[in-house]
């Protein structure tokens, strides 16, 4: 399904809003001690959730549940703590050590490094320069006599602080460890709270959030939907990280392996900064325990790899749905986050940014939240297009519509994006729109029609119509009513009935001016659809009508109102009081009805056939005598037909004799199985008879454009829209067949490959003649032999 966005909600920061805003980021800053402690406690309480659950189903409490999810979360993160705490430990004991290597390390760098020496002098003579600087603008830039400011040096005097004492050690300890003991208390408390009553604070919040309950349940759902989604494969794709490497630090010697595993894992839950400070700490240990270079290398190694693994392979295939936020959202809300509540606002930057976007997608007051932070597109297509054309990016216009009809379809993208944003361009004149811009949108839009065009010409499988099955060959007239706009319209009506077989072309509006339409050609013309983008266009309309009507005795005029809703009375009834016989409002409805007038008004008869060449008995003892109508030969000319098949790039390639009511394709190349089956059509819709009639070769370009041949039947059925036929002369001269090609598509053939037929055909019946020749010479010697009179033996002998 498209999405539309909900043009009539107030995406705007009104001064109500805005006020609420502030007063609520400033609750955040001052409050952080109570609700950094709940949203921890809330995001904690999503991924204890499940076991709870799990535990409610053995039919345990809920108050025993609890307990026990939280206890065991509780020793886990414990357990974990003395194990990080143990490995913090070992490290800190070997730090001397570390320090040395390290020390050495940059020594033996700063010495290898080229002009290492040239480096320390430098530094050198800029202290140097430094502390000259130091003196004169202590002087004023006066020179200063040395014992004068020796007896101007300030004695020194220090400061000694007093001994703390046993009670203020005793606060300064307590102090740094309640602080975190009491925050870890709090979120235990409030996890308590929310896995023993859920249905309670989700109840309380729906009553505060407003009295729709519907938009309010639907926006929980979601937000908690999405934050346990991201919480959950977030941990799979830290885990999937963070196994590996400390597997392979353990591998390659690095100490606390399990301490930069779990640091990992527990960082990359940090966007974007995470896994960069995680990658630092075992990179940095392995330059400080290896005297050498190859640990350093192999774990700079193992980590490049299993990134480019993590975020290749194992985030595309886990994260099946996105946050909803664009990735400068994440960036943005973590700069937020860390601001207001410190190193905990940057693990909580996503989930609580997740949960403000989703509530800016049903509550109107919050909906420029979502506008800002969400992932959606904030503008329709048409409007994204709109947007492009009149800026005059029209490569970037021609890249949405390419999108868009690759999602889609052709002719969806034209009725539901390429003319609604023809709407808006004639609609910006209410607004103050220019010219310029009106013309911008026309000519981009031309643009993208002929970009589409060649897409489509290049892949002719694509399903973007009914296809060349559905061909008919009547002309329909697509006029612009007024400006450019109109002309734009029409461009597209003609494409799309082009994509549903049906031959059109575009009249700009400057042909229908009173001093023009009397010129306008209608030769051919079934139907006349008028293009009007302009809202109420009924004395134009009106006027054209009554100039053309008289002329187009069977056909129909339609009208293209192309800014009226679909199904509106007002767009029949404007039809009725300018003359015309319909009205469309869309592009699909037009081509249908368009469609079902050229059916209707096709002459059911077929034009006359080829007339009979003034010889046609002689032309057909040449065809029997000829002997090309032997089945022996049915090998030889298929093989003739695929050669000059192959030779002109043609699907279909033909050998066709005209007898006096067939053809007989007696050479075949391409043809479709049914026709492949018979090898023989009718003559009288044969196109092969013309080059009969004429005696010369015979290029229909397009056959949907041509008088003789756009109703016949048989290239209608069959999509037949190219012909290219060179005649088969008989020894007498007599044209006895055509040796042809022919394609699906409209095309055109070189004179150099017209000639290379004409050659091609002459010396096969060339050949022809002379092999029928040797077996009638064969033919009659064996007669011979065989009626003579038996030879007595002694007159043998």
């Amino acid at each position: 399904m498209r999405f539309v966005p909900d043009t009539s909600t107030n995406h705007g920061l009104n001064v109500n809003t805005a006020a609420i805003v502030v007063l609520t980021i400033v609750a955040l800053y001052f409050g952080r001690d109570i609700f950094v402690p709940f949203a921890l406690a809330v995001l904690l309480s999503f991924m204890l959730a499940p076991p709870v659950n799990w535990l409610r189903r053995t039919r345990l409490p809920r108050s025993a549940a609890v307990l026990l999810a939280v206890s065991s979360a509780v020793a886990i993160i414990a357990g974990i703590s003395f194990l990080v705490g143990s490995q913090v430990v070992i490290l800190a004991n070997n730090l001397p050590t570390y320090q040395k290597t390290m020390q050495e390390k940059i020594r033996s760098i700063r010495d290898a490094a080229p002009g290492g020496g040239a480096i320390d002098r430098s530094a050198a003579v800029f202290q140097a320069l430094g502390r000259e600087l130091s003196e004169a603008a202590g002087t004023d830039g006066k020179k200063q006599d040395p014992s004068a400011a020796r007896q101007k040096e300030p004695l020194p005097v220090r400061i000694e602080p007093s001994q703390p004492q046993p009670l203020e050690i005793v606060q300064n300890i307590a102090g740094s460890v309640l602080g975190p003991v009491g925050t870890a208390g709090l979120v235990i408390v409030f996890i308590f709270f929310v896995l023993l009553a859920p249905s309670d604070l989700r109840d309380r919040f729906i009553r505060l959030a407003g009295s729709d309950l519907h938009r309010t349940t639907e926006a929980l759902n979601e937000a908690a939907s999405r934050v346990s989604r991201y919480l959950l494969m977030q941990l799979v794709v830290n885990a999937s990280y963070g196994v590996p490497l400390g597997f392979g630090l353990y591998m390659i010697g690095v100490p606390g392996a399990f301490l930069w595993a779990l640091l990992a894992t527990l960082l990359r839950f940090i966007p974007y900064l995470g896994p960069v400070i995680a990658a630092i700490f075992p990179v940095t240990m392995a330059f400080a325990v290896d005297p050498g270079w190859n640990m350093l290398l192999w774990t700079a190694t193992l980590v490049i790899v299993l990134e480019l693994v993590s975020n290749n392979m194992i985030e595309p295939w886990l994260y099946g749905s996105s946050t909803g936020m664009t990735p400068m959202a994440v960036i943005l809300s973590a700069i937020f986050w860390t601001l207001l509540w410190g190193p905990v606002g940057l693990f909580l930057a996503t989930p609580l940014t997740v949960c403000l976007v989703v509530m800016g997608r049903y509550v109107p007051q919050l909906a420029f939240i979502d506008v800002l932070l969400g992932s959606d597109p904030v503008l329709s297509p048409e409007e994204r297009l709109y947007q492009r054309l009149i800026a005059g990016n029209v490569e970037e216009a021609i890249d949405i519509a390419e999108t868009e009809v690759s999602e889609h379809s052709l002719l969806e993208f034209y009725d539901q994006v390429a003319l609604q944003t023809l709407r808006l361009a004639e609609n910006s004149r209410e607004r103050g729109g220019s010219k310029e811009d009106r013309q911008s949108v026309a000519e981009g839009l031309r643009t993208i029609v002929e970009d589409l065009q060649d897409v489509i010409a290049r892949t002719p499988d694509e399903d973007n119509g009914p296809g060349v099955q559905q061909w008919l060959g009547t002309p329909v007239l697509c006029v612009a009513g007024r400006g450019e706009l109109d002309a734009a319209a029409a461009l597209l009506l003609t494409h799309m009935l082009e994509t549903r077989g049906i031959g059109a072309r575009v009249v700009p509006a400057s042909m229908i001016a009173a001093d023009a339409i009397g010129n306008l050609d209608l030769a051919g013309v079934d139907v006349i659809c008028l293009s009007y983008l302009n809202p109420m266009p009924k004395a134009y309309a009106r006027f054209v009508c009554r100039r053309l009507k008289p002329r187009i005795r069977r056909g129909k005029i339609v009208l293209g109102l192309w800014n009226m809703s679909s199904g509106s009375a007002v767009a029949e009834k404007l039809a009725a009081e300018a003359g015309a016989d319909a009205a469309v409002t869309s592009l699909d409805l037009a081509s249908h009805l368009i469609e079902d007038i050229v059916r209707q008004t096709v002459d059911p008869e077929m034009p006359p056939p080829a007339p009979l060449p003034a010889e046609e008995m002689e032309r057909l003892q040449a065809l029997q005598s000829s002997g090309v109508l032997a089945a022996d030969k049915s090998a030889l000319l298929d093989r003739i037909a695929r050669s000059v098949a192959e030779a002109v790039d043609t699907p279909i390639a033909l050998v066709s004799l005209i007898d006096d009511t067939l053809q007989l394709w007696k050479g075949a190349f391409g043809l479709p199985e049914e026709l492949q089956k018979t090898r023989q059509g009718s003559r009288d819709t044969s196109i092969c008879t013309h080059v009969v009639a004429s005696n010369a070769p015979l290029v229909i370009e397009d056959t949907a454009r041509d008088s003789r041949f756009a109703r016949n039947s048989f290239l209608r059925k069959h999509g037949l829209r190219f012909y290219a036929g060179v005649p088969l002369r008989a020894k007498s001269k007599q044209v006895i067949g055509t040796l042809c090609v022919m394609d699906l598509r409209p095309r055109t053939l070189s004179p150099r490959e017209l000639k290379l037929m004409q050659v091609i055909a002459d010396e096969l019946m060339t050949d022809l003649v002379q092999e029928i020749a040797i077996a009638i010479e064969t033919q009659e010697v064996d007669t011979v032999e065989e009626n003579a009179p038996p030879v007595a033996p002694d007159a043998r002998a």
